[in-house]
């Protein structure tokens, strides 16, 4: 039984990570040590220095619809309490007293709303039950939404200011007006790197120890123990030869964590979304504050399903210049060889970091991605994508976590994962409801977040196709420097323009 006096071991200083050691701390758990192979006390989970895990990244977005799915919709509003309390405590705070790199001056959670768009006229089935449970659940969150060309909707936006007033319309013109949606303005964007550099502060403060950085912060083995038909972990093993002993090893890896614990395979896999960047030029002011947060929301866009389905969005401009766009229609996978486990094959995530970099995407999703931005945004068409990032998630059988105990460990070991690409958002808040399974206290998320598996037969999330299935990585045609760029060479024609009729340098209508 896990209590306040157990010695745990975190293996993993992301989202699951951190949360799940404040809330422990703050509730009188003494001995909670976090390990990590990166250096997030110097590279501030910063992805251009050396940080490739989901949690490390410019942006996230914020958003509490979710359908039916009403947990997560109340796991959210729950989390965005927190959010606006530690942007207060931040903007109150002396610069001394935060850390490297936070200021007063950085809002964690920005609320510049997010639009949630879709093809055709009529509003997709999604977007109805969005709206219709947020109604009947949260009627005050739901009074912050406003449904594309609804007359009375328009007006209760404009009444909250002439900034929503241009929000609410400014994609308008976007496929010639035949777009369906709603803007949440109630919801919008984080800072990723620097919500993590908050987290890890707070746990700090609360008395989590960190030992991060190679070697000593990654793991090498977990150390087991094998009682007939049980096993138990005794601690972990890392790369620079040191043992580490504990009562209980959390595995909260991320895509990484099947390579840690086998048993996991056929639980979480780790899948890769496509991101693509533009950094606007200093000169370009202009662009810089078309896309402030104060003029523009976070987007989402969907159109279509299956084969040329789309399914991503975009974000506003960073202090820094850089646009942010991702594609979720098709998740990818790339699998390896096991690191321990003999014949045994996992999708094992490859980054700028790997041993065998990758610095491309595959150009599947690039293609669709020019389509939909160079639509929006035509006078983006003139710089190009100026960078990429592979995004590795961790996906369920289900899209929901997984919080267990792992089966056949005599409660000695737990594994915390399962993101499934919109875990960030509940950073502040997902540890208290860890905390509920690790000392078996049941709430209402304990039969969504048990161990569970690939079911023969079932869909399941893609998890059942293997390496066979049609995402893997090695079957795709990967993206070239030159596709990069919206023109095609030597035509000074926007490859968007061939199918949309956008004549480059043209000025977008939002």
């Amino acid at each position: 039984m896990t209590t306040p006096q157990s010695r745990v071991i975190i293996v993993g200083g992301g989202v699951f990570g951190l949360s799940t050691a404040l809330w422990l701390a703050r509730s009188g758990y003494k001995d909670l040590t976090i390990f990590d192979r990166c250096n997030f006390d110097t590279n501030y989970y910063n992805p251009a220095d050396g940080c490739d895990g989901a949690s490390a990244d410019i942006n996230k977005i914020f958003r509490a619809t979710y359908g039916s799915q009403g947990h997560s919709q109340d796991l959210a509003l729950e989390a965005r309490d927190i959010w606006l309390e530690w942007n207060r405590s931040i903007k109150e705070s002396h610069p001394s007293d935060l850390p490297r790199p936070l200021t007063p001056e950085d809002e964690l959670l920005t609320l510049c709303g997010v639009y949630h768009l879709a093809d055709g006229h009529d509003v997709i089935p999604r977007y109805v039950e969005n709206l219709r449970v947020m109604e009947d659940t949260a009627p005050s969150f739901r009074d912050l939404q406003f449904i594309k060309d609804n007359a009375a909707d328009e007006k209760r936006a404009g009444a909250r200011g002439p900034e929503w007033a241009k929000k609410y319309h400014l994609f308008d013109q976007f496929k010639n007006g035949a777009t369906n949606g709603f803007l949440d303005a109630g919801s919008g964007i984080t800072l990723a790197d620097k919500a993590c550099v908050y987290a890890r502060h707070l746990c700090q403060k609360a008395g989590v120890k960190f030992v991060l950085g190679r070697p000593h912060g990654e793991l090498d083995h977990l150390i087991t123990e094998e009682n007939g038909t049980s096993k138990q972990v005794k601690g972990i093993k890392t790369r620079d030869g040191l043992t580490h002993c504990a009562d209980l090893v959390v595995v909260a890896c991320g895509p990484w964590t099947a390579g840690v614990l086998p048993e996991a395979s056929r639980s979480v896999e780790a899948t890769m979304g496509t991101v693509m960047f533009i950094d606007i030029p200093e000169d370009r002011k202009d662009l810089r504050e078309k896309f402030h947060p104060d003029n523009i929301p976070v987007w989402r866009f969907i159109q279509g399903e299956g084969e040329g389905g789309y399914e991503g969005g975009g974000f506003p401009i960073t202090r820094e210049g850089r646009l942010k766009f991702g594609f979720r229609a098709r998740k990818f996978t790339n699998f390896q060889d096991h690191p321990t486990e003999k014949n045994t094959r996992i999708s094992t995530p490859r980054t700028k970091y790997s041993q065998e970099p990758i610095h491309t995407v595959p150009l599947y999703g690039l293609e669709l991605m020019k389509q939909v931005i160079g639509g929006l945004f035509p006078e983006l068409a003139e710089i190009g994508f100026t960078d990429s990032r592979l995004c590795w998630y961790t996906d369920s059988i289900d899209n929901e976590f997984v919080i267990d105990y792992v089966p056949g460990y005599s409660d000695s070991l737990f594994i915390c994962t399962g993101g499934s690409g919109h875990g960030f958002k509940f950073l502040p808040i997902l540890g208290k409801y860890v905390k509920n399974q690790l000392e078996k206290i049941p709430d209402r998320f304990t039969p969504i977040w048990k161990w569970r598996s690939v079911e023969e037969g079932k869909n399941c999330n893609g998890l059942e196709e293997g390496e066979a299935g049609p995402r893997e990585m090695s079957k795709l045609k990967l993206a070239k420097p030159q596709d990069f760029q919206f023109t095609v060479k030597g035509s000074g024609t926007s490859s968007n323009s061939l199918r949309s009729n956008v004549r480059p340098g043209e000025k977008s209508q939002l």
